[in-house]
């Protein structure tokens, strides 16, 4: 048998000519020799009592890769057949895109809850794909409908469901409902992003258009071109806010509340962000099984993200936040 298209399971290096390779006496395995005396066992060892044999494995891996071509394409992780356009497994939710890099038997170098994964790199953050995260979906499933950054959310995931740890979210921080619109998580991000429109606006309208926004701008331009003592400038802000009458004073006091109000709520969204899109994964992967024919398909296709509504909200919101300094001249 010719290895040279084979790596050694040990040290996953390919074999070449003139390498002294040692094949297991018992199921066929070729090994480098200085690897299989390292280890002093066959890498599939642990495999023995089961009547496996490489050879047969070799020959049914390579006929996999023949039906990949075609229509079908098998999952490395747990071998199921998987249509070619899916870009996850429907048994357990393994990226397909990664199967010409796996092909080659690296699963065989770790394990962890009893599912083998590349050392390198494991989508499924060491959790069973086929682990109960809540209201009967597995890690798998949601790992199909994540489709962008699954480790991090799965680790984040995981560690909600055991011990309600949650992790703090800088990206819906800093974006707020337009992150979690991103997200598709769209009721609550339409709310959020409306309330923290509405503040902004409303900020931006009596800074700008209102006599107490005015004077607050006469002031920090005085201040910033005057030698006045921090002491006489808070007199002069004090008797000029006093100058103005009730409403004006109430808007001058909302603009600030505002500022207050959205600082508030964009570190609430960060605190609750991953708790609420794990909650919404759950629900909709429970939806869509219940409903769906074909749950694997409209799982994968109706998770992921919405760029498009991430794009075009990140634009609003540089508009509204630069236009005004442009046109005014800033403060």
């Amino acid at each position: 048998m010719d290895f040279k298209d084979l790596k050694c399971p040990i040290c996953d290096i390919q074999f070449k000519d003139g390498d002294d390779i040692v094949v297991c006496p018992e199921c066929g395995t070729p090994h480098h020799r200085e690897c299989y005396e390292t280890q002093n066992r066959c890498a599939n060892a642990d495999k023995h009592g089961e009547g496996f044999n490489f050879n047969d494995s070799y020959n049914t891996s390579e006929d996999n890769s023949t039906d990949g071509d075609n229509d079908t394409v098998i999952c490395p992780r747990c071998k199921a057949e998987n249509s070619k356009n899916m870009f996850y497994c429907g048994k357990c939710g393994f990226p397909l895109s990664m199967q010409n890099q796996q092909n080659t038997g690296n699963f065989n170098n770790t394990q962890n809850n009893g599912m083998p994964f590349n050392n390198i790199f494991d989508p499924m953050a060491g959790v069973n794909p086929e682990e109960d995260m809540g209201e009967n979906v597995t890690a798998g499933e949601i790992s199909k409908f994540l489709q962008n950054n699954t480790p991090y959310f799965i680790r984040v995931f995981n560690n909600i469901k055991n011990f309600s740890k949650g992790r703090f979210n800088f990206c819906a921080f800093l974006f707020s409902g337009g992150y979690l619109l991103y997200r598709k998580m769209y009721k609550i991000g339409a709310i959020i992003t409306a309330v923290m429109l509405l503040l902004w606006t409303s900020e931006l309208y009596i800074h700008y258009c209102t006599p107490a926004g005015q004077k607050m701008i006469e002031f920090m331009n005085s201040y910033y071109s005057s030698a006045s003592t921090s002491q006489n400038a808070l007199n002069e802000l004090y008797n000029g806010v006093f100058s103005l009458n009730l409403t004006n004073q109430i808007l001058l006091a909302f603009m600030y509340l505002s500022s207050i109000i959205q600082l508030a709520l964009r570190i609430i969204i960060g605190i609750q962000a991953n708790r609420w899109y794990f909650k919404h994964c759950k629900k909709q992967i429970s939806k869509i099984k219940a409903e769906s024919g074909n749950p694997d398909n409209e799982i994968q296709s109706r998770g992921g993200v919405n760029t498009a509504i991430a794009v075009s909200l990140l634009a609003v919101y540089f508009i509204i936040e630069f236009i005004p300094f442009i046109v005014v001249g800033g403060i």
